[in-house]
């Protein structure tokens, strides 16, 4: 009897020890993971710069422009000569009857690419080399090991990687039209000069990069719960949120950015503001004048207020993705050119805009132009986009002030 209660209890303790074993095991584990992921998340930003580095020193040249990288490792003699490479590259339609052996390329006359096409294409990823280069790579560096401090970056840089990789991201589809249209271009320029990778792989890297924020600091808010370390989850769990925030932003950007038959610059019509639905209703307006839209039924619009710019779309109906409407422009005004009337009759729910034209005395309704009257959902909702409007429209009205004083003084 006493033998058998002493086998129970040894086995017992057997059980226990493999148990506290594989705990410990998986314990190890998942700390190696942790110590690798951050290892990872730091080790991929050092390498994400080095790749803007190598995109900027490859493709600004084309625009134009000469990096910072390559004034320090060149003398004067070195940047002439390779601006007078970059010179016979740019116009490679001339010698490609040389080069064609090489690369059984033929380009055709006029392909060539102008300076202002490939400033257009890169966007501004020089702005973003430098913004990671010396505040995102240094920052995450010393946050490495520290789960608040990594937290304190992402949700401190929120704003910032809003703006900037928004910037970026509207202007996606018309960098893809420009590479398409010149492919065989950058083909021969990427197999010249032995690049690696094409320019649309290396032109890509930004709009992936918050993913990899988001997929790094998912694994660590996940591998520090299995640790037990609650509160590191926590910090890492807030920084992602700022992360989501910042993606939720620029996939907007990129979504809006597919606007079809739009003559503007959007990446340069400063931050999108606000952007919502409203009715577009035609009419007359006081003293005769028509509304701008030629009938009288209200018709379905949505609105993009930027820092410079109101933009009217319509909206149709995308197969490919079913929530993301396609839109398609239907006209523009520069908020330094317009003037809000938010009182319309009785109707608390609509305002109107009157462009202006600029006059010897100043600037006047222009005469030409029709009213656009815009019918919100509430009156609530009108207040706002008023409120919105103006507040820019005093902003540009204040910088110009202010310029023409500086002018006048010098």
């Amino acid at each position: 009897m006493m033998s058998h209660i002493v086998e129970h209890l040894v086995s017992g303790l057997q059980n226990d020890l493999c148990m506290k074993k594989e705990e410990s095991a998986a314990r190890r584990k998942s700390e190696a993971q942790l110590y690798r992921l951050l290892a990872e998340m730091v080790e991929t930003e050092r390498k994400y710069v080095q790749d803007l580095e190598e995109a900027c020193d490859y493709y600004l040249p084309l625009a134009g422009i000469v990096s910072h990288r390559q004034i320090q490792s060149l003398d004067r003699r070195q940047i002439k000569n390779k601006k007078r490479n970059l010179s016979q590259c740019s116009s490679v339609t001339t010698s490609c009857s040389s080069q064609e052996s090489f690369t059984g390329l033929s380009l055709e006359r006029g392909e060539n690419i102008s300076p202002a096409e490939v400033r257009c294409m890169v966007g501004n990823i020089e702005d973003i080399r430098d913004y990671h280069k010396k505040v995102m790579l240094p920052r995450m560096e010393k946050a490495a090991e520290n789960a608040q401090l990594m937290r304190i970056l992402f949700e401190t840089e929120q704003s910032r990687l809003s703006r900037k990789y928004g910037r970026y991201c509207i202007n996606s589809t018309r960098s893809s039209i420009i590479i398409d249209q010149n492919i065989k271009f950058f083909s021969l320029y990427q197999f010249n000069n032995g690049h690696k990778l094409r320019v649309d792989a290396m032109l890509i890297k930004p709009i992936q990069r918050l993913t990899r924020y988001h997929m790094f600091l998912s694994s660590l808010s996940k591998t520090c719960q299995d640790l037990g370390l609650l509160e590191d989850s926590t910090e890492f769990s807030l920084a992602l949120s700022s992360i989501l925030s910042a993606a939720r932003h620029t996939n907007t950007m990129m979504w809006i950015g597919k606007m079809e038959n739009c003559p503007l610059d959007l990446s340069g019509q400063g931050q999108l503001l606000k952007q919502g639905n409203a009715l577009v209703s035609g009419g007359k307006g006081r003293n005769g004048k028509r509304w701008s839209i030629g009938s009288q039924l209200p018709s379905s619009c949505f609105l993009i207020l930027f820092q410079q710019s109101l933009v009217l779309c319509r909206t149709t109906e995308n197969m490919a993705e079913p929530d993301s409407p396609s839109l398609v422009y239907s006209k523009h005004f520069c908020l330094n050119q317009v003037r809000v009337r938010d009182v319309v009759a009785e109707d608390l729910n609509t305002f109107e805009i009157h462009k202006l034209e600029r006059t010897a005395v100043g600037m006047k309704k222009a005469e030409d132009e029709p009213v656009t009257r815009i019918e919100c959902g509430s009156e609530e909702e009108k207040i706002e986009w008023v409120s919105a409007i103006n507040d820019e429209v005093k902003d540009l009205k204040f910088f110009a002030k202010r310029l023409s004083r500086e002018f006048s003084f010098s």
